[in-house]
């Protein structure tokens, strides 16, 4: 027998087949999902209506999306959102979000991989953008063209034919701030994404809504919106093997103000960039953002210490968790050989003097060498030793096998490369420091499946303290960009590596991909555990035998989840379920 909550989700999200347009069909596909959705032929997973279903708790984000085939060329598609109207409320129509779904060239490994295949170009869906024409592609050459400022540019170059750097910071791209109307091409697949934001505070019940679409400024239609808005809140993420302790999400390479001026971006301009950068972030579930700027090799210690506690300062009002903090470089050698650790205690000490006044305490993991080699884990013990000192703590990237036994009493927080294992979550926790993951993968692939999967329950039920990949987007280094020939924009430069991007950078903000939603959707499946197992905890502790059975049984099932091949969406609606069940008899 069907559940209760899953049978009325179940009803209230039930299919419904609307007559086709005489001009096109639309398609209802899963948002989240491992099939790339191309123009040249409809997914294996279509559901021919006009209807879009979903379920989010209070001050959630939560996508949905659909496919328009056309029979004939329409100049001019517009999509225009109504408001989200129950019995109990309304929910504002700019809460639904609608981006067009961009497909363009990739590299031969296009969806699956980070690594490079510069043989083979793959038409891959990937941006979600208010104004397709942003880009333009070129299918018959598999050629990618960005406009810049009122031109197209070429972005899809071989390395041998790259003749300058792009820098992305001062360049004149930027998406239309709204959607903008699309073309549609008879026998071309064109996808759209939704994302509704449940305001926090709102009422639960089901929710109506439409997205009317109008061809050649005629009516052609609607598709209806259900939401089912849910009785709770969703909670900060915390850790699977201790429902008390945090859980940390951060990513690198999300700082720009270090390097304006190298760049050529007045602070002015960096910053507005930044606090665009820092809600985007906010946005997708990246809660501890690493502090980017430190004082190792300043000249002007002043200026330093200065554009430090303006970057906290920004950090702070954007919204972040501020305690702990996490920082890049600093417990590392600096200056010459003579002076090196008289340099680098004065850095520690200004860094503990900066924190104090900032933000009212030093609680912060400081970066090591990234992959340090073992000469550098040797130094870093006696560098640790001061550090521990003043009460900070370290963070290392490191792999199996690599620091735990040079270095494992020194490391407090651990961002292991390679797929999160709970044997190397124990490894570490054996000694009380905290792991993270990386490169479990690298970001680069499109598939939005795949964050979800490794960025949500795949760490989370490994045991591990957070996450904390490489890369937000492929940066430009401040001093080597040009001789490098950067450009966050071409897939087909690297020689190992594609361009690691869950965003890509304009001048009026982020533009998201589906990886990016998919690392949210991840976080939230991790928020979604979270909450099952903190209200699990409470049955328990009631002593009440029906909520003791009925939250043991949801902790069974968690655990037995097979979170690596299982379907994502259905273990969303059965954490829901079990959630309903705990609460309902906690309430008898």
């Amino acid at each position: 027998m069907m559940k209760p909550l899953i049978l009325a989700l179940a009803v209230l999200l039930a299919s419904s087949r609307l007559g086709a347009c005489a001009d096109f069909d639309c398609y209802e596909v899963a948002a989240l999902s491992s099939i790339p959705r191309l123009p040249n032929r409809l997914p294996s997973d279509a559901r021919l209506g006009a209807r879009l279903r979903v379920v989010a708790a209070q001050g959630e984000f939560e996508p949905a999306s659909f496919v328009v085939s056309p029979r004939v060329d329409v100049a001019k598609f517009e999509l225009k959102s109504s408001a989200l109207v129950s019995s109990v409320g309304e929910i504002a129509a700019s809460n639904v979000d609608i981006k067009v779904v961009k497909c363009w060239y990739q590299g031969g490994t296009a969806w699956y991989s980070y690594f490079a295949d510069n043989n083979r170009r793959e038409l891959v869906p990937e941006l979600l953008l208010n104004d397709e024409t942003l880009i333009k592609v070129d299918n018959d050459k598999r050629e990618n063209y960005l406009r810049v400022g009122n031109e197209y540019r070429w972005i899809s170059y071989p390395k041998e034919k790259a003749t300058e750097a792009f820098n992305y910071l001062t360049e004149s791209v930027a998406d239309s701030k709204t959607l903008l109307p699309v073309r549609l091409t008879k026998g071309e697949n064109k996808q759209f994404w939704v994302t509704i934001k449940v305001p926090e505070g709102v009422k639960t019940g089901n929710y109506v809504g439409t997205i009317n679409l109008i061809a050649n400024g005629k009516a052609a239609g609607q598709i209806e919106i259900l939401l089912k808005v849910l009785p709770f809140q969703l909670p900060l993420p915390r850790t699977y093997y201790d429902v008390n302790a945090e859980y940390l999400v951060t990513l690198m390479g999300t700082g720009i103000l270090g390097m304006c001026d190298a760049l050529g971006m007045p602070v002015e301009a960096a910053e507005k960039q930044q606090v665009a950068i820092y809600k985007n972030l906010l946005d997708h579930n990246v809660l501890n953002c690493r502090s980017d700027l430190t004082l190792v090799n300043k000249r002007d210690r002043d200026k330093a210490i200065a554009d430090l506690k303006r970057e906290l300062e920004l950090m702070t009002k954007a919204g972040f968790v501020m305690k702990p903090l996490i920082s890049r470089g600093w417990a590392y050698w600096g200056g010459s050989e003579e002076n090196k650790m008289d340099l680098f205690k004065s850095r520690i000490d200004d860094l503990v003097k900066t924190l104090t006044e900032a933000v009212g305490h030093h609680d912060i993991y400081l970066a090591t060498w990234d992959e340090a080699n073992t000469d550098r884990v040797k130094v870093l013990r006696e560098l640790a030793e001061y550090v521990g000192e003043k009460g900070l703590k370290l963070w290392a990237t490191t792999a199996k096998g690599r620091h735990f036994d040079l270095a494992g009493y020194c490391i407090d927080y651990a961002d292991h490369g390679g797929w999160p294992d709970r044997e190397i979550a124990a490894t570490w926790h054996s000694v009380g420091a905290k792991v993270a993951s990386y490169a479990g993968p690298h970001t680069g692939p499109e598939n939005p499946d795949v964050f979800r999967r490794w960025e949500g329950l795949a760490r989370y039920k490994a045991n591990y303290d957070g996450s904390f990949n490489y890369l937000y987007f492929s940066a430009l280094h401040p001093t080597l960009y040009q001789k490098q020939k950067a450009n966050v924009w071409n897939d087909f430069l690297g020689d190992q590596f594609r361009r690691m991007n869950l965003v890509y950078p304009t001048a009026n903000g982020m533009i998201d991909t589906l990886a990016w939603e998919g690392f949210r959707e991840g976080i939230d499946d991790g928020r979604y555990a979270t909450k099952l197992k903190q209200d699990a905890a409470q049955a328990i502790a009631s002593g009440k035998w029906q909520a003791v059975f009925a939250a043991k049984k949801a902790l069974m099932w968690l655990e037995l989840l097979d979170e690596r091949t299982a379907d994502l969406n259905a273990v969303r609606l059965e954490m829901i379920e079990y959630i309903s069940k705990i609460q309902t008899a906690m309430e008898n």
